[in-house]
């Protein structure tokens, strides 16, 4: 009985002594300074630990840093939030470890372990339960949470855009063969960009876009903490102030712990995982066999990275039953190169590979054309009037496609009555038009063909191309414009397209009248071509090749560089001597285009 006596008052002492945490901290916070990436803190001991060695201490603030953090783990399988404050504080120590011995090489590796575990529990933690968005991260108590502001050096993105901070490593994707990462201090992290709002976007972001980062919590200096008492989570105390850094790990390389400079961590691969995983899973066989059906089966030019003004747009193409993740290996490549950060940006155009192979195009020619537009207004950005396209298989012959002036050729491949003599309603003429006429893209200065069947390919031809050719569902729009050019102009049409518009898989067979009148064609000057092609079977009726596009038919003339590479058709974007070629390409093209500035 009397220990039960005895409770209230130990409890009411509890309360009196937490309120009188949050009384100290309210005082004491508006005079609090906020730590600068640049700043160095001279450091003051408590006069208790005068005494104490530094490397005595950063040991006891390692040992702290562990005991929180195990014990936030065990409230956090609990569902319990106040394991947000444990891992906050023993990232704390584990910084305060590296501040009161900088120079002692035992210290910082463990640190460095402790505090990207204490500082990954806590942008876990405090996802899970709404702690953590583009506003900054709140610590401490529901009823009086301490904001931590975020800030993005180097990333030229703005917190308030900023849609969820991954701090979990995305799972591994066979279509990306290495994963780069380097060690450091700070935790590696994807960040995921919010969509803007219709009225701002000016080009289309990817169905998830991310962005590696590092993450820093900074503080100001080892905290003489004002520890109450132990007694919901591991700790009730004053949170030292902090900022929580989302730092571009390509522009920033170390990061400020009082007099200690470790050089920061970074994964630039977990983004690119992270945006495959966010790809829909069924877009490539529905966007063959169903194009148009769904919006995410829709031609969209994607930007995967917000644009940046001085940054060449490159723009990679997809082939025939594939979509836009066929490039994240080249690109997670590519993108290791600082240089390659710095000038280039990555565009991807997604479309469905069953839909007729004119209207894809098309599309592209429109995309391209705006968001030039859009970024460009007034074509003061050098950059952006020196576009590289890239294009695997089919993706080649639409990337040429965007570079050639047509005439009649295609139009002719198409029908047998000059266009001028067509019976058309003025708005279908109009499509028509755009769509058979066509004209070089003045903005475009350069293009890859990586295994491009500019000769055809047999398989087309075959029964399995000719089955999957006659799966195919046209979207109703396409099917009604088709059938209104026949029934106006009989006989116009060449009989082999009265039936229905050619499909990509049409395009492809050798004898195709649409793919030889392309063949035909030639960029004007100001555009360099140059080919990577596969070599690892050989085929009797064709030839070496990539065993779906034979050398004879990859070879295109005109060409500055031409590389053969052993690997077949579905791999040859993904090979090394790809790579290589690829970043002595685009070298080149800033060199040309007197963009090489910095390089």
């Amino acid at each position: 009985m009397a220990g039960m006596e005895r409770r209230p008052a130990l409890l009411l002492c509890r309360a009196v002594a937490a309120g009188m945490t949050l009384v100290l901290w309210g005082a004491a916070a508006p005079r609090a300074e906020p730590p600068t990436a640049v700043r160095r803190t001279s450091l003051a001991l408590p006069a208790a630990d005068a005494e104490e060695s530094p490397a005595a201490k950063a040991a006891r603030f390692l040992e702290q840093a562990c005991r929180l953090t195990e014990q936030s783990a065990e409230l956090e399988k609990e569902g319990n939030c106040r394991a947000i404050d444990g891992y906050f504080t023993a990232a704390e120590m584990a910084w305060n470890a590296v501040w009161i011995c900088p120079g002692d090489p035992t210290v910082l590796p463990e640190a460095a372990e402790r505090y990207a575990t204490a500082l990954e529990g806590l942008l876990r933690t405090a996802t899970a339960h709404g702690r953590l968005d583009g506003r900054g991260l709140r610590v401490g108590p529901a009823w009086g949470p301490i904001v931590v502001p975020i800030e993005t050096p180097g990333m030229r993105i703005r917190a308030e855009s900023i849609e969820r901070v991954v701090a979990d490593p995305p799972p591994a994707d066979r279509r990306v063969s290495r994963h780069h990462e380097r060690g450091g201090f700070g935790l590696p992290v994807s960040v995921r960009v919010a969509p803007p709002a219709e009225r701002d976007r000016r080009a289309a972001p990817p169905t998830r876009q991310s962005l590696a980062a590092t993450a820093v919590l900074r503080f100001t200096m080892p905290a003489d903490e004002n520890v109450v008492e132990a007694f919901v989570g591991p700790l009730a105390r004053d949170h030292a102030p902090a900022i929580l850094d989302l730092v571009d790990p390509m522009e920033i390389a170390a990061v400020d712990i009082g007099p200690a400079r470790p050089l920061l961590a970074a994964d630039l691969t977990a983004p690119l995982l992270d945006m495959l995983e966010g790809l829909p899973k069924d877009d490539v066989l529905a966007g063959f066999l169903r194009p148009y059906g769904r919006a995410d089966t829709r031609p969209r030019l994607q930007l995967l990275e917000p644009h940046r003004e001085g940054r060449v747009p490159v723009v990679f193409i997809h082939g025939l039953g594939s979509d836009e993740g066929t490039w994240y290996d080249l690109l997670n490549e590519l993108r290791t190169r600082p240089w390659f950060h710095r000038r280039f940006e990555p565009w991807v155009y997604q479309y469905p590979t069953g839909a007729s192979f004119m209207e894809s195009s098309r599309q592209l020619r429109l995309q391209l054309a705006a968001t030039v537009r859009r970024l460009d207004p007034d074509a003061r950005d050098p950059a952006m009037q020196n576009l590289v396209l890239v294009g695997h298989s089919m993706g080649g012959l639409h990337a040429k496609l965007q570079v050639v002036d047509s005439g009649t050729a295609l139009w002719d491949a198409m029908a047998q009555v000059p266009f001028e003599r067509m019976r058309l309603r003025p708005t279908l003429r109009r499509y028509v038009a755009s769509t058979y006429f066509v004209k070089p893209a003045p903005f475009v200065k350069r293009v890859v063909y990586i295994a491009t069947p500019h000769g055809g390919s047999s398989l087309a031809s075959l029964a399995v191309g000719r089955f999957a050719s006659a799966t195919i569902r046209q979207p109703p729009a396409t099917v009604a414009i088709h059938r209104e050019i026949v029934t106006l102009n009989p006989g116009a049409v060449r009989p082999e397209y009265e039936s229905s518009l050619p499909t990509t898989i049409d395009i492809l067979e050798p004898d195709s009248s649409v793919l030889q009148a392309l063949h035909r064609l030639r960029p004007p000057c100001w555009v360099s071509q140059h080919s990577i092609m596969g070599d690892v079977w050989y085929s009797v009726t064709s030839g070496p090749g990539d065993k779906v596009v034979p050398l004879s038919s990859a070879r295109i003339g005109g060409v500055a560089s031409e590389v053969v590479v052993p690997a077949a058709h579905t791999k040859v974007h993904h090979h090394p001597i790809t790579v290589l070629e690829m970043e002595r390409i685009l070298g080149d093209h800033l060199r040309e285009c007197g963009l090489a500035d910095g390089r």
